[in-house]
């Protein structure tokens, strides 16, 4: 193994990928053993998880204060307008369009498994790799408040007519197998930030269920919600969905964070 693919390996774990994953990606591509996936893992350096984590400090977040509130008991989340600008959207959505995967669903071995479940496309935008990327990416993760290696890969997410997310959290359920999986490394996810990047004439709400809220996406409007409560049990009021749009495209840049970081 050389340093360009043990810096690959440390790339891919610090934007979010999971050790699962991650080591059976390069166990295919590079036919390694457990034992050399080990030694790459002792070459990264990697921090050991805290012993104790302040889920209450998530909970005051400079976003708290930036943004407009939409309240509801014990649930955060809040919205503020033209985060992003026309053009910096106009920018994101030509670049999504040449970027394209089918999106996939989480399970209990990380398998990216595609599911009727959900029939929206990602696209993958590694901040590491582009300076665009980079400055939207810094520019989100200032906002929130976040510590910078806090966050996943910033992921992207185009929606045709009748295509949809149906309804899901965006943290993994403790005491299961998908949530040791996703968890080993960075933790719980924390915050989710979504930036809208354009208007959808109709449909392609985003629905939080538990909480009669209904969110019309607005091009440049970023909406966060924090999926923890102040002490680290998941708020299931989170639970969210993509409704179809009815007519025109959808586009978002989504943005999760974690609740501890591998530097």
């Amino acid at each position: 193994m050389n340093n360009e693919i043990i810096a690959d390996f440390m790339c891919s774990a610090v934007a979010g990928v999971s050790r699962a994953q991650l080591t059976r990606n390069f166990k295919e591509r590079y036919g390694y053993s457990d034992e050399e996936i080990a030694q790459i893992i002792r070459l990264c350096s990697f921090k050991a998880k805290p012993q104790k984590i302040d889920y209450k400090s998530f909970a005051e977040l400079p976003v708290t204060t930036k943004a407009n509130q939409i309240k509801f008991p014990f649930t955060q989340i809040y919205t503020f307008d033209n985060f992003l600008s026309a053009e910096e959207c106009a920018k994101l959505r030509d670049i999504i369009d040449s970027r394209l995967r089918p999106s996939t669903v989480a399970d209990s071995e990380d398998t990216c498994i595609v599911s009727d479940y959900r029939t929206s496309k990602t696209a993958d935008m590694p901040y590491l790799y582009n300076d665009f990327y980079a400055e939207i990416d810094k520019k989100i993760t200032k906002f929130i408040g976040c510590d910078h290696f806090l966050g996943e890969i910033m992921q992207a997410q185009k929606y045709e007519v009748g295509q949809y997310y149906k309804e899901h959290w965006d943290f993994f359920k403790p005491k299961t197998r998908e949530f040791k999986v996703y968890c080993d490394w960075m933790g719980q996810r924390t915050w989710t930030a979504m930036v809208y990047l354009n208007d959808v004439d109709e449909g392609g709400e985003t629905l939080f269920k538990f909480l009669k809220l209904k969110l019309k996406p607005k091009e440049g409007t970023i909406v966060a919600w924090n999926n923890l409560y102040k002490n680290g049990l998941p708020n299931f009021k989170t639970l969210h969905e993509a409704l179809p749009p009815i007519s025109g495209d959808k586009y978002v840049i989504t943005k999760w964070y974690r609740s501890w970081s591998l530097f």
